[in-house]
């Protein structure tokens, strides 16, 4: 059995998977921090970028009891980078040419064009690009005035290459333990590529995305990439410019789809693909889940003395 552990409201990114194997199951944090025994399973944390501090610190809490119990566990809520720090750590080991900076620091910045956006959440760019200091200045002081937390918004160091019809594709490729399946792109003709566009890559484009699929010829590097983060199970979103690969960032709690239509046959059969892999790095990732309950001891912040804790759904606990 598979355990995936999101938060409320995004649990909804693994459906699919739930639907099509029998042995992946869903839990939220809400519940799992309830919770006095677990099965035996394999578990796989997600979302750290949702959790506040007291979230994160019990998911890194139990994690550390179920590895001791002998369960597979992947991903470390302790350890894991979420993605400004990642984007600094891996511009410093020299994977990526671009930078971040935190919001607070908008004079570290000596590098233009860049972009606004939050540090968690996956909204996208709040800015488009801007080419000066001044600029920066003045839309860092609307997004805050908007209601933005100037905590929560960093700076990030535009890098990204259209093809040579002007379309963006931002490539992905998922880690599962000790496996990476590449997935195909998305394209669009916005630069800030997110969603992407039906068709917009024509024929040719799809042909070359199914290439990249079977391929996978960016496997080595994003290896690293999900080593510096230590994430041993999310996907990784990036461009490729003049044949470089740049890590946009690592999500923890992908959206998973099943295989399904599309106007281009080589798109079909590169979902196809995908699917298929993906399937087959969680049934190398499954463990059985017979043998006693392992119990889970909950961490000593919530024992101090004259506090009386409550869980409140999906959030935090309140005192």
């Amino acid at each position: 059995m598979i355990i995936f552990v999101t938060t409320c409201s995004h649990r909804y990114t693994n459906t699919a998977l739930a639907k099509a194997l029998p042995f992946v199951r869903q839990e939220v944090y809400p519940l799992l921090f309830a919770r006095r025994s677990l099965p035996r399973a394999t578990y796989i944390f997600t979302d750290f970028d949702r959790l506040n501090f007291w979230q994160l610190e019990y998911a890194a809490h139990v994690y550390r009891q179920l590895s001791a119990a002998g369960c597979r566990v992947l991903n470390d809520p302790a350890s894991a980078l979420q993605r400004l720090p990642l984007l600094r750590r891996l511009h410093r080991a020299g994977i990526n040419s671009f930078s971040a900076w935190p919001a607070d620091e908008p004079e570290a910045v000596d590098r233009f064009p860049v972009f606004l956006r939050t540090k968690s959440a996956h909204r996208g760019n709040l800015t488009d690009l801007i080419g000066d200091a001044q600029t920066m200045h003045a839309e860092l002081r609307r997004l805050v005035a908007a209601g933005y937390p100037v905590n929560d918004l960093i700076i990030v160091e535009y890098r990204a290459q259209p093809t040579e019809n002007g379309v963006f594709r931002k490539y992905s490729v998922y880690r599962l333990g000790n496996r990476y399946v590449a997935a195909p792109s998305v394209h669009e003709r916005k630069w800030s590529a997110k969603m992407g566009e039906t068709g917009a890559a024509g024929a040719e484009g799809y042909a070359e995305d199914l290439l990249t699929v079977r391929s996978n010829p960016h496997q080595e590097a994003l290896r690293s990439a999900f080593e510096i983060a230590a994430i041993d199970y999310g996907r990784a979103d990036f461009g490729v410019v003049s044949g470089r690969p740049e890590i946009y960032e690592i999500n923890t709690n992908p959206m998973m789809h099943a295989a399904g239509s599309h106007p281009f046959a080589d798109r079909v059969e590169a979902l196809r693909i995908c699917v298929e892999a993906v399937h087959a790095g969680l049934h190398d990732l499954d463990t059985p889940s017979s043998g006693p309950k392992i119990r889970i001891a909950p961490p000593g912040f919530l024992s101090k003395k004259g506090r009386r804790y409550t869980l409140f759904p999906g959030y935090l606990w309140l005192p």
